[in-house]
């Protein structure tokens, strides 16, 4: 239905990645993704396989979801005090997946109900696969890109989509990169920074961790090679915090 969103999860947290790592927000968790970062199979071996050196974190949170309406999201962020004005100015949005633009033609009308009411702050998570309607640009703030490299285990031709990720370009998105070793960056810069003249400022990148003792392991190479090619490093602070727990 036209005003109805598949919705996997809703909460209260801090943003815990990219530029705006820390920011108190509101998450909407949109069902369904069009990529399996962790292999062909991983849904149902719930394993990673080769040739992905990591595994989506979220995969058994987005593949279930209930259909919800414009009416009944809001009137849970009301009933939860998430859109009370005194904290509309510093709590963000972060509308996140799995895929959030499988469902753009209804997140649209959702977001110009939204923003018809409510001054807020719109983050929209999204892996760069998919060319969005140009209207979401007027209610979406800051587009998060995680485009995939070799090491999510997606084939090439299905994680690259040359149009939509030079169109995020040009309007300035934020790009993040789940990166395992120095010859990721490598592949950075030549699939992406190279074709697409992504500039450095807007290009994070973020270890591939998805337990606390993972990330306290990887964080600091990581950020090393932040440091050596002038990029931006982002931890992961919900991991930082919570470990595996979801929903938080």
């Amino acid at each position: 239905m036209k005003n109805e969103l598949r919705v996997s999860e809703m909460f209260y947290s801090i943003q815990g990645e990219g530029v705006t790592s820390g920011v108190p927000a509101i998450f909407l968790r949109l069902q369904g993704c069009n990529l399996t970062c962790g292999g062909p199979t991983t849904i149902h071996t719930k394993r990673i396989e080769s040739p992905a050196t990591w595994r989506c974190d979220t995969i058994e949170t987005w593949l279930k979801g209930d259909g919800f309406s414009i009416e009944s999201i809001l009137s849970i962020w009301e009933t939860n005090q998430w859109l009370d004005v005194r904290f509309q100015d510093a709590v963000h949005l972060v509308i996140t997946g799995g895929e959030p633009l499988l469902q753009q033609t209804q997140l649209l009308s959702f977001l110009k109900h939204l923003k018809s009411v409510y001054s807020i702050f719109v983050e929209c998570e999204t892996n760069g696969t998919i060319m969005p309607h140009h209207s979401l640009f007027s209610f979406i703030d800051q587009f998060n890109v995680s485009p995939k490299l070799s090491n999510s285990g997606v084939d090439l031709q299905s994680r690259i989509h040359p149009s939509a990720i030079q169109l995020f370009c040009e309007r300035s998105a934020v790009f993040k990169f789940v990166i395992e070793t120095e010859s990721d960056v490598d592949e950075i810069f030549e699939t992406f920074i190279g074709p697409f003249n992504i500039p450095r400022k807007n290009v994070c990148l973020m270890p591939a961790a998805d337990s606390r003792q993972d990330l306290v392991s990887l964080a600091p190479r990581v950020a090393e090679w932040a440091k050596r090619h002038r990029f931006r490093f982002s931890s992961r602070l919900h991991i930082e915090l919570w470990d595996k727990k979801t929903g938080v």
